[in-house]
């Protein structure tokens, strides 16, 4: 272990403590945590990024969007406004944040919103009449008490295997779990044994009154960044491009498809240079390899499409992922009992 990162125990102990006064006082009702009539449904982790939040939201928008008027709520992570705003197609990625553009590019139909404060957000979703409202990255958003409280956390980076930052990863500590109602193990391999499921399952150790289920993700053909027409990774030579938390399953799907030659990595969420975007298509021009492909993720692609006028006559593309359940998973029967019931009792209240 690195001499430096010792170094940073002593700082997680007392980050530790501030976050354990902070669960206190809300948890003894001095700090006030609010409750709704309508359904609301917070997706959240205990650890920072990586666990797959905004595929699981985007299966939600999946399952309810077709019966439901339904709103999904953000704090809009790295954008550079403040306040509360609405997101559409067009809004600038700087304004609104990458997840949220992505979510209202691929479902236009819903009310997709950013606010800090996610009671101000609520309080003017409510406004619209929507049947239920998706809380993405709320977990410890403490001021909001969600009818459904869905943890997500990562079957090869599990919460309950991880330290309090900065040492390690946790935003708070690990027996916080205990306040979600549902707990979804995410980027599981596919298929996976009941041994391995038993086995994780023994690791977190569900309390009596939470479901726990294993989900993984699907990953699609390319579409053309530009072109917005379906792709093929056989045979390719891949130049990936990655500014997110965790890329390993990525980098899996790929190499059992096509040829990773340069990836390059960017930290979560980053917002990419004229500089970094030259030095991309530098290296491709350099090596001059036939069936070469640049590829990204559908949350950078948010990003680099604001760089159109740098790749012409250069083949980009991102990579469509969707969240998956294991069959014989009750989890939509769940989720769909949970919005109906409380719906209704929502519009007679």
């Amino acid at each position: 272990m690195p001499f430096f990162r010792l170094l940073l125990i002593p700082l997680s102990y007392l980050y530790g403590f501030i976050v354990c006064i902070r669960n206190k006082l809300f948890d003894y009702e001095i700090l006030n945590s609010q409750k709704y009539s309508i359904p609301i449904i917070s997706v959240g982790n205990l650890c920072s990024g990586g666990s797959g939040k905004t595929p699981l939201v985007e299966y939600l928008i999946n399952l309810v969007g077709n019966s439901y008027k339904i709103a999904v709520l953000s704090r809009g992570y790295g954008r550079k406004s403040k306040g509360f705003l609405y997101v559409t197609k067009n809004s600038c990625v700087n304004d609104v944040g990458d997840e949220p553009l992505q979510i209202v590019q691929k479902f236009p139909e819903i009310i997709v919103a950013v606010s800090e404060s996610r009671n101000f957000g609520i309080k003017k979703l409510i406004n619209k009449n929507c049947d239920l409202i998706i809380l993405d990255d709320a977990y410890q958003h403490r001021s909001v008490n969600p009818g459904l409280s869905v943890l997500v956390s990562s079957y090869n980076n599990l919460f309950i295997n991880d330290y309090l930052l900065p040492y390690g990863n946790l935003r708070e500590s690990k027996n916080n779990y205990s306040r979600a109602d549902i707990i979804v193990v995410s980027k599981a391999p596919y298929p996976l044994l009941s041994s391995d499921k038993l086995k994780v399952k023994k690791q977190i150790s569900p309390l009596f009154n939470q479901k726990l289920f294993y989900s993984y993700l699907n990953y699609k053909d390319p579409v053309g960044l530009f072109s917005n027409s379906y792709l093929s990774l056989s045979n390719k030579n891949i130049i990936l491009i990655t500014a997110i938390a965790s890329s390993d399953p990525l980098i899996n799907y790929v190499i059992s498809k096509a040829t990773i030659i340069k990836h390059f990595r960017f930290r979560d969420h980053y917002k990419f240079k004229k500089n970094d975007i030259k030095k991309i298509i530098k290296y491709y021009k350099e090596i001059d390899l036939k069936e070469t492909l640049i590829l990204t993720t559908e949350k950078d692609a948010t990003r680099l499409v604001n760089f159109e006028s740098y790749f012409i006559g250069i083949s980009v593309a991102y990579l469509p992922v969707e969240f998956k359940f294991y069959p014989k998973s009750n989890f939509n029967k769940l989720i769909l009992n949970y919005v109906e019931q409380n719906r209704i009792h929502s519009k007679l209240s």
